[in-house]
């Protein structure tokens, strides 16, 4: 009997791998791949009153993720040779046709809208924002607001006054000394309710708050009138996420003060009315994305910092890395961007 020769079983070897790396290829995961997407320049994207930003002395790039469904074989082979790239669950509300969700479209426009606004109070030039009700979103379980309110409290009133954002019912409460006494009016499951509780200092510097009482606001309907009209061209990022590039791109270009300072800085945080940096999702891949693109500066939400550490650690092997700069709110984003290198390396480490 003849033995078989050693170039046919390898040949017979690599038909049956090839036969099951096809196979492979068409078993589907119902799992998405999110992976690093270049920094996008916010350079020539951006009006104001019609007319081009002012140009930056530097650059400001938003960073988004690029995510797309693998079969079987992608999965296996990303899992091996990328660990930037994660995987979950296709978002429930993509659709079935592809391309964004509705409700991360109409985030990102919001983000635009509460970002120019910012951005001008900041500047000094007035917004006028305005909605059809104050929500409780959550609330801090050791801080005064967890004893009297619960998610899906109704805010009508603060001491007295009619209040219909976040930001009024913000401004009133963040603006008093801590310890001071607020009266809230409310609507709880449609029944009125009376509560009084006691302002704290905020438990986190760099907010730019006096007293706070430990509670998340939204505002139902918000509108934001602005003294004028922002363009912003985001192109296919969606989300709330840039909401901090914008509004520092608009800061810098509205002001006098050179906040780039000739510096390449990517940022990403999802922006409230009353200019707090809220944490956002995927920031190792924005991470990584920043380290590859040589950027000097990764702005984040303070609550992201650690995470943005690592993933940068673990992309720059200790040559060149980026700097992450933590930040609370878009007024702390602002004085920090006002150091220079040196200053803002003692001031923030990392």
């Amino acid at each position: 009997m003849k033995s078989i020769p050693l170039w046919v079983k390898l040949l017979g070897g690599i038909g049956v791998l090839a036969a099951i790396c096809v196979g492979l290829a068409f078993v589907p995961t119902g799992q998405v791949a999110f992976a690093p997407n270049a920094p996008i320049d916010l350079d020539g994207k951006i009006t104001v009153g019609g007319n081009p930003a002012e140009p930056l002395q530097g650059r400001m790039y938003l960073v988004g993720v690029t995510e797309r469904k693998v079969n079987l074989l992608q999965r296996m082979l990303l899992d091996v040779s990328d660990p930037s790239v994660d995987f979950g669950p296709a978002p429930a509300n993509t659709p079935a046709s592809g391309g964004p969700a509705a409700s991360d479209v109409r985030a990102m426009d919001e983000a635009k809208q509460v970002a120019a606004g910012v951005a001008f109070d900041i500047v000094g030039r007035s917004t006028d924002w305005s909605g059809t009700g104050v929500k409780v979103e959550a609330v801090a379980p050791d801080g005064p607001a967890g004893r009297v309110l619960r998610p899906g409290d109704l805010i009508v009133r603060v001491n007295g006054t009619n209040v219909d954002s976040s930001v009024d019912a913000s401004r009133i409460i963040n603006q008093l000394p801590p310890g001071s006494t607020v009266r809230l009016g409310m609507q709880r499951a449609g029944v009125a309710v009376q509560s009084t509780l006691k302002t704290v200092a905020p438990r986190e510097d760099g907010t730019g708050r006096r007293s706070e009482i430990g509670v998340e606001l939204s505002t139902i309907g918000l509108r934001v009138r602005l003294p004028e009209n922002v363009g912003i061209d985001s192109g296919n990022v969606v989300g709330p996420s840039a909401g901090l590039a914008f509004a520092l791109y608009l800061i810098d270009s509205m002001s006098d003060d050179d906040l780039l300072r000739g510096r390449y800085v990517v940022a990403t945080g999802s922006v409230s009315p009353d200019g707090l940096v809220l944490p956002v999702g995927r920031v190792k891949q924005k991470a990584v994305a920043t380290q590859n693109a040589k950027r000097d500066l990764l702005l984040v939400p303070v609550a992201n910092a650690k995470e943005a550490r690592a993933a940068v650690a673990d992309a720059c092997s200790g040559n060149a890395c980026v700097q992450v700069v933590p930040v609370h709110s878009v007024s702390e984003a602002v004085d920090l961007l006002k150091l220079d290198d040196a200053a803002l390396a003692a001031k923030v480490g990392g």
